[in-house]
């Protein structure tokens, strides 16, 4: 089979079917009902129906996840990827739950983490099937629901189903991805400073950050003072001079003072413009007390750094690179100071090692560092039979000659006991992940049908 000719007459098809899912704004909502939210709920049971439509078998477990299988044998190959998404934020350009093709571009949330891939790798399936192939192994595409947050979906599906011998995640990049930094969520808990009130300009709260994995892109500070002038004045050149936006306003008595970031992902704090470090930077120009001063500088100064040196933890292998540091959200009010931190650290370094040095700073500032979700490294040698057989492929359709790679990001190859990232995007695609017009490329996904369809095909034969 000629899987670069055929991939191309399934365009039409797999545009049809990936805007059925970008349509559903599958973001986690509090539910009582549902494990994660009706939406979510929605998105899994709409990938299911159109399994079901083309003649798979699927199922559904209790919400928490799901999978579209094929084929026969004692053997398990697993596809893993998610239908949750992170929420959209403002500044979008179009509806981001109303699918837009321009320029050979498909936008929306999720187009490419990772409902996009998912169909892509869905319709390499259905392309084997309809060209008559019987693979010697079942093919089970694995469908999560919860990887944005902390990964209950995938961990609850494994508990009831077996594990696949061997599997990828269409969830990051080509060529192959063997290895995936540590990551750490967790929270710095400190203590409210009372002494806020001594400046001429009173911090009352601050909000900023939606998740973790995001740098976000919105912050703002509630503030009292009788000087808006001099408020509005600073505020001004500040953005001006840092190119950023947003805006003052009057809340009766209280002064709201909003900026506007660039959002990306936490693998790529670099990529993106903290909103958060920004306006708190902003604030240390203001005439605050000068323990607030000392507060803020101090926490911009070491929360901020993105590499992690000012924190202790700075690391940095050649097999997946350097240790990157999110400050993902940021909650001040006058009961409570939390920072929320989002730790990519390479596969070599001792997490103990660096939790210790994030918990000494916690006390130096007399609080308390909580850890809230922990995913170890992945590593699996280039010269395993499936990593080789799946750069193979994507060499050979590529003209490349390229070997396996490491990614800061965290998919579900981790929850495999052998697996690995492949694909979808590919090292020229633009990275749109978790950012304002989140969009693939067309011509990417349909290269990407090609490349799976003949990766599922010599996986299963």
């Amino acid at each position: 089979m000629d899987f670069k000719v055929l991939a191309p007459n399934y365009k039409d098809e797999y545009l049809t079917k990936v805007k059925r899912l970008l349509r559903i704004p599958s973001v986690f909502e509090e539910d009582s009902h549902y494990p994660f939210g009706k939406k979510i709920d929605d998105a899994l049971k709409e990938m299911l129906a159109i399994g079901r439509e083309d003649g798979f078998q699927v199922k559904n477990l209790s919400g928490y996840a799901g999978h579209i299988e094929w084929g026969e044998g004692e053997q398990l190959l697993g596809i893993l990827g998610h239908l949750d998404v992170v929420p959209a934020g403002d500044g979008w350009s179009s509806d981001p739950f109303e699918p837009v093709i321009k320029d050979g571009n498909l936008y929306g949330r999720g187009a490419q983490d990772d409902k996009g891939p998912i169909v892509a790798a869905y319709i390499a399936m259905k392309l084997l099937k309809d060209q008559g192939f019987e693979p010697n192994k079942r093919i089970r595409l694995i469908l999560g629901t919860d990887e944005e947050r902390d990964w209950q979906g995938i961990d609850y599906y494994f508990k009831q189903e077996e594990m696949p011998s061997f599997g990828f995640s269409p969830d990051a990049a080509f060529p192959v991805i063997h290895a995936e930094k540590g990551l750490i969520d967790g929270y710095m808990e400190l203590p409210v400073l009372n002494h806020f009130s001594d400046g001429q300009i009173q911090i009352i709260r601050i909000e900023g950050g939606d998740r973790l994995n995001m740098v976000p892109d919105k912050a703002i500070a509630t503030l009292r003072t009788d000087n808006h002038e001099l408020v509005e004045q600073k505020f001004t050149s500040y953005i001006k001079a840092k190119g950023l936006g947003g805006k003052c306003s009057l809340d009766n008595d209280h002064m709201m003072v909003e900026v506007h970031g660039k959002g990306a992902h936490a693998s790529k704090p670099s990529q993106g413009v903290n909103a958060i470090i920004e306006l708190i930077r902003f604030l240390t120009a203001l005439p605050l007390s000068e323990v607030a001063y000392e507060c803020f500088s101090q926490l911009t100064e070491i929360l901020g750094d993105n590499s992690g040196e000012k924190l202790g933890i700075k690391h940095h292998d050649d097999v997946s690179g350097s240790l990157t540091m999110n400050l993902g959200s940021f909650q001040l009010s006058e009961t409570e100071l939390v920072a929320g931190l989002n730790i990519r650290y390479p596969v070599t370094q001792e997490s103990e090692a660096l939790l210790y040095k994030i918990q000494q700073q916690a006390t130096r500032w007399k609080g308390n560092y909580k850890v809230y979700d922990h995913l170890r490294p992945l590593y699996i040698d280039e010269g395993h039979e499936g990593v080789s057989a799946l750069l193979n492929i994507y060499n050979r359709h590529t003209g490349n000659r390229t070997k396996a790679e490491a990614i800061g990001g965290a998919t579900y190859a981790r929850a495999l006991k052998a697996g690995v990232a492949y694909g979808a995007m590919f090292p020229d695609s633009p990275d749109t992940a978790h950012q304002v017009d989140e969009y693939v490329r067309i011509q990417d996904m349909v290269a990407a049908v090609a490349i799976y369809a003949e990766a599922i095909y010599q996986l299963t034969k």
